[in-house]
């Protein structure tokens, strides 16, 4: 048995490259030198899904006299998001996870605009950046991530909403992190306290989070919160890798037990949050059902960003939102945007309308792809490779326990969305050992260096 399990590692991490699946095939002519006049791509935003993208298009296209590399990012600092919830336990600190973009400008060979993009002109080709700066391009990949959304809380908005930290998105603008204002919170309850995690609706980056965050907080309750509680108010019936996290909750922290530390509440909707005097939050439900807590983390309805709603690349445009129009429709294939007049503009990651999972493996495979499709298009190669679109991620759920998950999607042949492709083994086996459960917290960790590395080269 223990060599089976040996074996089924091995094909697991061989599976979890983190590369998309058409690369493997590169045809000669994509990596060919082109012709003499030079293309210019300008990729908003440096997160993972646009260093993705520069650093592959550098790779497909090395010479900077043919292409010219510009990335319009505000910051000049990236966390990821991916490994904080480790920070509520101590596994991980904030300065593990956050680098500059030296490496990542010396490999592209130019140096990255540390300005916010204000506005996307296609008719003359130009982004402006907040100091008024023009920058031409032939192509352009919008890569901005998430928004959140709270007209759909009464209690809430972008103003108040760190009392309840969702701590999703991380800034890197000198302000508090929302993920340490939550280890704050948590570090100040009572012993006895009360924790309430309200989960987000479908569609929203990472699927898993919320429960490997409802996870991390109950093992740091388990050292040091002994009879403290953690509620999770979901609404949605099920989510992602559902019955490896309850196993893992019961095996841990007494899930479905009268001593449980972590209490779930399927199909709860909160319509309302309060900040009472005393510094108590009370979260009322559709059904005017009420809880008290004495923190609330708040993961609100996600969107396409905010600059994609701008750049007119969502169709529910600028003013009231859509809950079935908030993200950016794209041509599956290219991942070029297929509202009217805005072609050459390239929208991957977390704003795009797809099928396809919300996560920075996912948006990392996209960026490859659609580097893929642009270099395709320069050099004139028709049709363009086939891509296969991985995803994956390990959960971390307690101390040396991890889970995990790994995808693989084709494009259908109608070009409409992504199929997912069957395998015999995606995820972490349920009957696994603690061995196993160890092995795969050191290959999550393991793979967080590797993927970090093959996004932003550090």
């Amino acid at each position: 048995m223990q060599n089976k399990n040996r074996v089924s590692r091995r094909s697991f991490i061989k599976m979890s490259m983190v590369t998309a699946g058409a690369l493997l095939t590169m045809p000669k002519e994509l990596l060919s030198a082109t012709g003499a006049e030079l293309k210019k791509v300008v990729i908003v935003g440096g997160g993972v899904a646009g260093a993705t993208v520069a650093r592959y298009l550098r790779k497909f296209i090395p010479q900077k006299a043919q292409l010219e590399i510009t990335i319009i990012e505000p910051k000049t600092t990236y966390t990821t998001p991916f490994g904080t919830n480790e920070l509520l336990t101590a596994t991980r600190t904030l300065e593990e996870l956050t680098f500059d973009y030296k490496v990542l400008e010396a490999e592209i060979d130019t140096e990255i605009v540390h300005q916010k993009a204000t506005a996307l002109d296609n008719t003359a080709k130009r982004v402006t950046v907040a100091d008024g700066i023009q920058y031409a391009y032939d192509y352009c990949i919008v890569a901005t991530g998430i928004g959140f959304e709270y007209s759909d809380i009464e209690g809430l908005d972008e103003t108040n909403n760190h009392l309840v930290p969702h701590a999703y998105d991380l800034w890197n603008d000198g302000s508090t992190e929302q993920i340490s204002m939550l280890k704050s919170q948590l570090d100040t309850m009572p012993n006895d306290g009360k924790v309430v995690l309200v989960a987000p609706k479908n569609s929203y980056r990472c699927p898993p989070a919320p429960y490997e965050r409802a996870s991390q907080i109950a093992q740091y309750i388990k050292e040091d919160k002994a009879n403290a509680t953690i509620t999770i108010l979901d609404p949605k019936s099920s989510f992602a890798k559902q019955d490896s996290f309850e196993k893992a909750w019961e095996e841990l922290y007494g899930y479905k037990t009268s001593n449980a530390t972590i209490i779930l509440k399927p199909e709860t909707i909160t319509k309302k949050i309060e900040i009472l005097a005393d510094g108590k939050k009370r979260l009322t439900s559709y059904e005017d059902e009420t809880i008290e807590a004495d923190v609330v983390t708040y993961i609100p309805t996600m969107k396409a960003s905010q600059f994609t709603y701008e750049a007119g690349l969502v169709q529910s445009g600028t003013a009231a939102f859509d809950m079935a129009q908030r993200w950016c429709p794209i041509n599956h294939e290219t991942f070029e945007s297929t509202m009217a007049g805005k072609e050459s503009i390239y929208v991957i990651g977390d704003s795009i309308r797809s099928n396809l999972p919300k996560s920075g493996y996912a948006a990392n495979s996209e960026a490859k792809a659609c580097a893929m499709a642009i270099v395709s298009k320069i050099q004139g190669i028709n049709p363009i490779p086939q891509s296969i679109i991985t995803n994956g991620c390990y959960s971390f759920v307690g101390k040396e326990y991890a889970i995990s998950i790994f995808q693989k999607f084709k494009l259908e042949e109608d070009k409409s969305a992504y199929a997912l492709v069957p395998q015999t083994r995606g995820t972490s086996p349920l009957e696994a050992d603690a061995l196993w459960r160890k092995k795969e917290a050191e290959q999550g960790h393991a793979w967080y260096a590797n993927f970090r590395r093959d996004c932003f080269g550090v």
